[in-house]
């Protein structure tokens, strides 16, 4: 009896140890030391959608495991470690804690996340959506960012930079017509607008002249009559010249003309343009003498240079000087722009006088003579000191007279056209004179009543000297580099002036008592009635002669005669071209 009670002791005490085990493993058991904890998160704040990451311990593997709340609004969990879950902020959420469930254990930040209000999409207005402008400067056009765009900056751009261009300020410039698209790019988001370039504005352009007919240095003025356009205010209107070198306009509309010939003045508003014919005329200067006095026909008009006796043997132009040489009450004058200056007072005789004027340089030089103890001084003066031209020594007359003609100055040389004479055999030689030395053109024995004259000379481009004149045994001859050209055998005729152009030699002079004309050797009578060709001059293969017709002082141009305004008896002398 005592052996059984020992064993059922026994058995009891292991059973009770068995439960007393399974008591402390059952469920009812709570776990020590794997309860979830937040120890961060990030970002603190966002809006719904935002990711965010939340960093701790003891989360599960298993995303579905874990249960994140931002205050009672659940978020999907779309990955988890043990230590890092990323969610996204739940629809419906506000700012509240984070918290997180694993096994029924909660953890909570310690922090707030902030939900924010979810930024609306960017989208960007301008002032304009389309533009019609026109293709010249001054119709330039502003585009604007009209919405706000904070801090941030526009990219414009033009999807066809021929047509029209924009800057970084959004000034669209207008090229030519066409069409393009101007875009405003402000982080990726844009707006355009459409720009059509078309012609106009301009309807109606005209001018108030259609033409002006001017002399050389003049000036005349043309304006807008009529200007009618699609806008209020157009561009500036712009003139210009086809040809400079007749006629130059200023932007007021304003012409000068430079030389003779033709030029299209135009101007230009925009898409329209109107024009005016512009004739230049040269200005024609003639000296010579009417009713015993010394006068100047500019462009026909006559100007008395005296109210004394006298008259104008030669004119000469430098830019807007006038220069006219000729005799004054039986003196040597010069008269600049005018003024005159009697150039000797030694005596008085009807053959002193100033036979010709020629600037150079600014340099004037006048030749003449006149006459002193009964002989004729051959006088040069420069800028008005005089000099004596000399004669060859040896010379068999006594006392050597000489009457000078005409005075040409060339790259530094000076030559004087003249002629030597003595009064008591009366012979007479034509005589060149090159920087004061003496060149007879003719071989003269000065025997009585041996005549040959030089009355003028003239240089060309390539520096061969032409002298007109008499032949001793002929009548009217030039002499070229003092080789003799006989223009006509006929005694009584003369040459008195020539000039060369483009290779042409021209002779004025008379031929049986009439105005005659020569052209490389062939003789044109300038009229049928009595008269002299006394001087010639070309300007742009044009024909200039002075002279005259029975007494009346007669202007040539191509051979067609214009008499000048006279009041009695009249002569020319001299013609420039300018």
């Amino acid at each position: 009896m005592k052996k059984f009670s020992t064993w059922a002791a026994l058995a009891l005490s292991v059973c009770l140890f068995v439960l007393s085990c399974g008591k402390d493993d059952g469920p009812d058991t709570p776990k020590t030391g794997d309860a979830p904890t937040i120890t961060s998160f990030t970002p603190t704040s966002g809006a719904v959608g935002t990711e965010v990451t939340i960093n701790g311990t003891n989360f599960d593997d298993t995303s579905a495991n874990n249960t994140v709340k931002f205050g009672d609004v659940a978020a999907s969990v779309s990955s988890a470690t043990a230590t890092k879950l990323m969610v996204e902020v739940p629809t419906g959420a506000t700012s509240s804690k984070i918290t997180v469930t694993v096994d029924g254990e909660i953890a909570t930040s310690t922090g707030t996340f902030t939900v924010t209000e979810e930024d609306a999409p960017l989208s960007i207005a301008l002032n304009e959506d389309a533009l019609t402008l026109y293709p010249y400067p001054a119709y330039t056009a502003m585009l604007e960012v009209t919405t706000a765009i904070g801090e941030d900056t526009v990219a414009w751009s033009s999807s066809d930079e021929t047509v029209a261009t924009v800057d970084a300020d959004g000034l669209v410039t207008p090229l030519k017509i066409g069409e393009t698209t101007i875009t405003a790019n402000v982080g990726g988001t844009t707006a355009t607008c459409t720009v059509s370039v078309v012609d106009g504005p301009v309807t109606k352009l005209e001018l108030d002249k259609e033409g002006l007919e001017l002399f050389t240095g003049d000036t005349g003025e043309l304006s807008i009559f009529a200007l009618e356009a699609d806008v209020e205010q157009t561009s500036a209107p712009v003139w210009s010249s086809d040809n400079t070198d007749v006629a130059t306009v200023g932007q007021e509309g304003n012409v000068t003309a430079v030389g003779a010939g033709q030029a299209t003045i135009t101007v230009t508003v925009d898409n329209a343009s109107a024009t005016s014919t512009i004739v230049v005329q040269p200005n024609v200067y003639v000296a010579g003498r009417d009713n015993n006095q010394p006068v100047l026909w500019i462009n026909g008009e006559k100007t008395v240079l005296s109210e004394e006796n006298g008259y104008a043997r030669s004119v000469y132009v430098d830019g807007d000087d006038v220069y006219v040489a000729g005799q004054l009450n039986k003196h040597p004058a010069l008269w600049k722009n005018g003024e005159v200056t009697l150039l000797a007072e030694n005596s008085e005789a009807v053959e002193n006088e100033a036979t010709s004027v020629y600037v150079d340089n600014g340099v004037v030089y006048v030749a003449g003579q006149e006459r002193r103890n009964s002989s004729f001084a051959p006088l040069l003066w420069v800028d008005g000191t005089e000099q004596v031209l000399p004669f060859l020594e040896g010379g068999i007359i006594d006392p050597q007279d000489g009457l000078l003609g005409s005075v040409y100055v060339k790259e530094g040389k000076i030559y004087v056209a003249g002629t030597q004479t003595t009064g008591f055999a009366q012979a007479y030689a034509a005589t060149l004179w090159e920087n004061g030395l003496q060149v007879p053109l003719e071989d003269v024995s000065f025997e009585f009543n041996v005549v040959s004259y030089a009355y003028s000379v003239f240089v060309d481009d390539n520096s061969d000297v032409f002298v007109a004149g008499k032949g001793q045994d002929e009548g009217a001859v030039y002499w070229k580099n003092g080789a003799k050209n006989v223009l006509s055998g006929v005694l009584s005729s003369r040459a008195k002036s020539v000039y060369v152009s483009n290779g042409n030699v021209y002779c004025s002079g008379f031929l049986n008592a009439k105005p005659a004309l020569w052209t490389n050797n062939q003789v044109e009578f300038l009229s049928d009635d009595g008269g002299s060709a006394e001087e010639v001059f070309v300007d742009n293969d044009v024909v200039y002669v002075a002279g005259e017709v029975s007494d009346f002082a007669t202007l040539w141009i191509d051979g067609e005669p214009m008499e000048l305004p006279s009041e009695a008896s009249s002569y020319a002398h001299s013609v420039f071209v300018k």
